[in-house]
C-alpha cells in the first residue's frame, strides 16, 4: 500500500472501539485506526473542519449506526449524497441484525454492513475481512494497486 492513510472509525462505545483498535495495533494491518465518537466530530474530521483542517482523508469509514447526536444513518446519507464523498467506501459496524436496518443501510448507500462480534476472536476475523477484502482485493480510491 503506498500510503497509511487513515481507517476512520465512528464509535461510541468505548470498550468497542479501544478493542478494534488494539486489535489493530497487533495485527499486521494497512491502515491505522483513528476513532472519533459521535457524529458531529466525524462530520468534522472528514470535512477538515475545525481542529481537524489538517487530517488526512480516510480510506473508509466503519460507522456505528447509533451515534449520540447526529446518528449514522445521517452522516450515511450526508456522504453518499456528497459527489465529493460518494466514493469513499462506508462500511456499517452495528449490533443490530434487524433486517430493516440492514436494508436502509444498503438502500442509503453502504458500501458494506458488518455485524459487531460479541467475542474477541469474532473481532480479529472481521478485521482480517476486511483487511482481506477492502486492501488486498478491493481497489480503493485515491489508492495506487499494489504491486505484488
Amino acid at each position: 500500500m503506498e500510503s497509511k492513510r487513515p481507517m476512520l472509525l465512528v464509535e461510541d462505545s468505548d470498550p468497542d472501539a479501544e478493542a478494534l483498535q488494539r486489535l489493530a495495533r497487533r495485527l499486521p494491518l494497512s491502515w491505522p485506526v483513528v476513532r472519533v465518537s459521535d457524529g458531529e466530530t466525524a462530520l468534522d474530521y472528514l470535512y477538515q473542519r475545525g481542529e481537524f483542517m489538517q487530517a488526512p482523508r480516510p480510506v473508509m469509514v466503519l460507522l456505528d449506526l447509533n451515534l449520540p447526536g447526529i446518528g449514522g444513518r445521517e452522516i450515511l446519507g450526508v456522504l453518499k449524497s456528497d459527489p465529493s464523498m460518494r466514493a469513499l467506501p462506508v462500511i456499517i459496524f452495528s449490533n443490530s441484525t434487524r433486517p430493516e436496518d440492514v436494508n436502509d443501510a444498503y438502500d442509503a448507500g453502504a458500501n458494506s454492513y458488518l455485524f459487531k462480534p460479541s467475542e474477541p476472536s469474532g473481532l480479529k476475523e472481521v478485521a482480517f475481512a476486511l483487511e482481506r477484502f477492502w486492501f488486498s482485493v478491493a481497489r480503493l480510491p485515491g489508492m495506487e494497486a499494489s504491486r505484488g
